[in-house]
């Protein structure tokens, strides 16, 4: 053997070894697909009742988001005030993760048709004792407990005192008619992550409405 030929053959050797490299990458890629589930590739799915779900509860939670804000100015209850700060706070959180969900199976954010997915109260949302307004102009989609927009504008405006106790009474009936639709959502798709949110927001606002009726009966206020 020649020294240039000893020379040669690593360099043969690494060339060879690059060629087969290459040829295993190109197949591994080819074959991939028929022998590997990639689910990045997949898109998300959401049955329909969740998603009507997710755009119903995105416009309570903006109703209570704004009311919460409202309240929270100058001579207002420092109690109150934080109350409102904390449901506007975690309302908001809870916005930002429902509207990514409905984003990223694209889906819109507003129901075309509000509250037909509920069966709670014969497909209305209408609760004898918490569902007094309406979302819309159309008397046939009902929301529980959502105010009217009069009633939202007036904890704005209204004394101290009387916004106070206007922000419990509505506040405190706007979770009760939230509370009422994740049940609803938990009781007909009681898997998944749409049912995970709506039992934190079973849990959470349970909790408030127990405080706004503490701090009602303290006032010497009836609901």
């Amino acid at each position: 053997m020649t020294e240039s030929s000893s020379r040669l053959r690593p360099a043969v050797t690494v060339l060879a070894v690059a060629t087969l490299a290459a040829i295993a990458l190109i197949g591994g890629i080819m074959v991939r697909p028929l022998v590997i589930d990639d689910s990045r590739d997949q898109q998300p799915t959401l049955s329909a009742v969740e998603v009507a779900f997710l755009q119903d509860m995105t416009a309570h939670h903006q109703q209570a988001t704004e009311m919460g804000k409202l309240i929270d100015r100058d001579g207002i209850d420092p109690a109150v005030r934080n109350l409102g700060r904390q449901i506007a706070t975690s309302q908001q959180f809870e916005l930002g993760t429902m509207s990514g969900w409905l984003r990223l199976v694209g889906e819109p954010l507003n129901n075309p048709v509000p509250m037909a997915w509920m069966t709670r109260y014969a497909g209305t949302g209408q609760d004898d004792h918490h569902a007094s307004a309406v979302l819309t102009d159309d008397a046939a989609h009902q929301m529980p407990g959502m105010s009217t927009p009069d009633e939202v504008a007036a904890l704005g405006s209204l004394p101290p005192t009387e916004a106070e106790n206007r922000f419990l009474i509505q506040m405190q009936r706007h979770h009760y008619g939230g509370i009422a639709m994740a049940q609803d959502l938990t009781a007909r798709v009681p898997d998944g992550i749409v049912a995970q949110l709506a039992a934190s927001m079973i849990s959470n606002q349970s909790k408030e409405t127990g405080l706004m009726g503490t701090m009602l009966v303290a006032r010497g206020v009836e609901p």
